[in-house]
């Protein structure tokens, strides 16, 4: 006969007093552990963002006229002197690690110097008083500043600083040229099936559209023009036909505007590649905006080197004959050195000096069909964006030794600023 184990019940052990006081001291030890860190984690991750104007005089053994006008070679060498100067002033100060970005807007000159235009960018806790972070920060750059070796000769009794809102710094940026809102992953594969972008991250990007249909891309270079390449005028010239949209997608476009003129390079002859440059003037100003503003215009003196990463973007097709794209797309390319784009098994000797050939000899990496006349791009040690070449041609689409083609901007800078004054 089946007889079920017998169960027997355990006597229940008595817990001794000093146990209990124990566990509960411990235990208000962890839950004041855990507020500590929550506080602590509160107070150091809501960040919050405060930006600032400043105007910073100084002295210096170069001429204003050297280094006055936005994008030079010299504009950027003592825009990049002043920022170090300011970051390194925080570096060593209470404020390491608070400021995220000093950028020079412009400079202008004054009878006994010149003064550096600055926006500087701070994040700290939410929960620091206002007026405390004013002080500290003009305290760092009066005191900071005093023992910086120049050239340039900062006056930092002279220095001043004064708050502003997101609204004025966005207006700041989007008026100088070159800047953006987003930084693309270099991992980007093609506009040949590559990848889509976000708002602000190329927007001096333009579509070129006759009677409404995208026909090239264009380049923002001021409020009122555009480059281009000659070959998108070839058959249709009239400007009052031509539209110019702006934004990521082209429908719906963030702005739109007419084109009042064109003007093609006076050189370019169908169907030779050589002079593939044009010029278009919008019917009005083009309002700068996160979305929509101007790239830089390099010098003429301006060098790029072979195998330097750019990006070229466009609603071109996605493979030959294919059909364009409503949202803009961007592949990363490398500047190839001409020599090596002359050889047999390449171009055979076609690039000239007015020409750059940029992708890859492995193919899968270029523009295509649609994108002609969009942008290839570089960006400098400040993170600020150049136009380097136009697209212009090339042997299909991403095929291996056959990189896209484009027009060297730096052979045409003094042609540019004959036409528009830029």
């Amino acid at each position: 006969m089946y007889r079920p184990p017998v169960t027997r019940a355990r006597k229940a052990r008595r817990v001794e007093p000093w146990v209990v006081g124990l566990i509960t001291f411990l235990s208000l030890i962890v839950l004041a552990v855990c507020i500590g860190l929550t506080v602590h984690y509160v107070r150091y991750n809501q960040r919050k963002t405060y930006n600032y104007y400043s105007i910073l005089p100084f002295t210096s053994d170069k001429l204003y006229n050297e280094f006055g006008r936005e994008a030079s070679k010299n504009f950027t060498e003592m825009s990049q002197r002043i920022e170090s100067m300011v970051k390194n002033a925080f570096y060593q100060s209470p404020l390491r690690g608070e400021l995220i970005k000093s950028h020079i807007i412009k400079f202008s000159q004054e009878s006994d110097g010149v003064l550096a235009h600055m926006l500087l960018i701070f994040r700290f806790p939410s929960t620091e008083d206002p007026e405390t972070i004013n002080n500290i920060i003009e305290n760092v750059l009066h005191e900071k500043l005093q023992n910086v070796a120049g050239p340039p000769n900062v006056d930092p009794e002279s220095v001043e600083i004064k708050k502003i809102n997101k609204t004025e710094t966005d207006h700041y940026l989007n008026n100088c040229c070159g800047t953006r809102r987003n930084k693309s992953s270099t991992e980007s594969l093609r506009i040949v099936g590559g990848t889509e972008v976000e708002e602000g991250e190329w927007p001096w990007q333009a579509s070129l559209q006759w009677d409404g249909t995208h026909r090239c891309g264009a380049t923002l270079i001021n409020s009122t023009w555009l480059v281009s390449a000659a070959h998108c005028f070839r058959m249709y010239k009239d400007p009052s036909r031509w539209t110019a949209s702006f934004g990521v997608t082209i429908q719906p476009p963030k702005m739109k505007k007419g084109l009042r003129r064109i003007i093609v390079h006076e050189k370019y002859k169908y169907p030779s590649h050589e002079y593939d440059i044009s010029l278009a003037e919008l019917s009005s100003p083009v309002p700068y905006t996160n979305a929509v503003h101007r790239i830089c215009l390099p010098d003429a003196t301006h060098e790029f080197h072979p195998g330097d990463e750019m990006f070229v973007t466009g609603f071109g097709v996605l493979q030959t004959d294919g059909y364009t794209q409503n949202h803009l797309r961007q592949v990363q390319v490398n500047l190839i050195d001409s020599k090596i784009c002359n050889k047999p098994q390449a171009y055979n000797g076609v690039i000239t000096s007015t020409m750059l050939c940029a992708g890859s000899l492995k193919g899968k990496r270029d523009a295509c069909q649609g994108d002609s006349g969009g942008p290839l791009v570089s960006s400098d040690a400040r993170d600020i964006w150049y136009l380097a070449g136009i697209v212009s041609w090339g042997d299909e689409c991403g095929q291996p030794n056959k990189p896209g083609v484009y027009t060297r901007v730096t052979a045409f800078r003094d042609w540019i600023t004959s036409k528009t004054g830029i």
